[in-house]
């Protein structure tokens, strides 16, 4: 699945792992560049095949694929294959950087450890620490995996999408979305990462602006838990979209708006205080 018709692949090295990337860059380009870092199980063309043409009309974009070690796994890890890329493609020039579920995490980590490739940063359906909710599902969404794939598709699809969105598809569309649900190589040890990641150390460590957005109707990152991730970091404002944790799918025009309206002046709504009727 080709991520957007400008989009030129390539790949970096980090601690012995190829890491690909997808950058809209042309010639004499000066455009602003946003960079996208996916969630669990996920990848750049998975998650964000409908955002990244948008955001591709008004900016550079720039978006990787996550790669997960046999063993060893850490929010650093990806946050050094994120840090990596922008190094690569974007020397010298901080971009503005947007992290879905497990990937907002991650690039929580990278603001906060190099602030100086940061402009913006945009994160969605995140959290700071698993609550006991989180910790039951993804204890459920173990068990699935080790006895039952058919099951699981049918429970991650339960609780991926919003009620509402559910509540407005076909029969049909509903066992499509099941049966095209896929665990890719690698998504075990990115669950196990989901459990037991903390990021409450690093976030008054970020210094730029942050926009977190949060799912109403998300029962895998419960809007509490976006709530506290808001108000743990500095700079922050928050938004709501009316979904469930697959905002990038349900809603990616409104996110789009949200997130342009943001980088194109991301200190415009001060930290803690939202003035735009778009964020109500």
């Amino acid at each position: 699945m080709k991520i957007h018709p400008d989009a030129h692949e390539g790949t970096v090295q980090v601690a012995g792992l190829a890491v690909p990337f997808y950058d809209t860059l042309a010639p004499q380009d000066t455009r602003e560049t946003i960079v996208l870092v996916h969630g669990t199980g996920g990848s750049a063309a998975t998650h964000f095949r409908t955002l990244y043409p948008m955001l591709a009309a008004r900016y550079r974009v720039l978006a990787l694929d996550l790669q997960t070690p046999a063993a060893g796994l850490t929010l650093e890890c990806y946050a050094a294959q994120a840090a990596a890329v922008i190094q690569k493609q974007v020397p010298g020039s901080p971009v503005h950087l947007l992290g879905y579920s497990l990937g907002a995490l991650a690039a929580s980590v990278l603001a906060a450890s190099h602030p100086e490739l940061v402009r913006s940063l945009s994160l969605v359906a995140g959290w700071i620490s698993a609550d006991n909710q989180q910790l039951l599902r993804n204890g459920i969404w173990d068990k699935l995996f080790a006895t039952d794939h058919e099951l699981l598709r049918e429970f991650v699809t339960f609780t991926a999408f919003g009620p509402p969105f559910l509540a407005g598809r076909s029969k049909g569309e509903v066992e499509q979305l099941v049966s095209s649900r896929v665990f890719p190589e690698g998504i075990s040890q990115q669950m196990e990462l989901n459990r037991i990641a903390d990021i409450g150390d690093v976030l008054g460590s970020i210094g730029a602006p942050t926009l977190v957005i949060a799912g109403r109707h998300d029962a895998m990152v419960p809007a509490r838990q976006t709530q506290l991730l808001y108000g743990a970091i500095p700079d922050a404002r928050y938004a709501t979209i009316d979904s469930g944790h697959a905002i990038v799918h349900e809603r990616p025009a409104q996110l789009f708006q949200i997130v342009n309206e943001f980088i194109t002046d991301p200190r415009a709504t001060p930290a803690g205080l939202v003035h735009d009727p778009i964020f109500v």
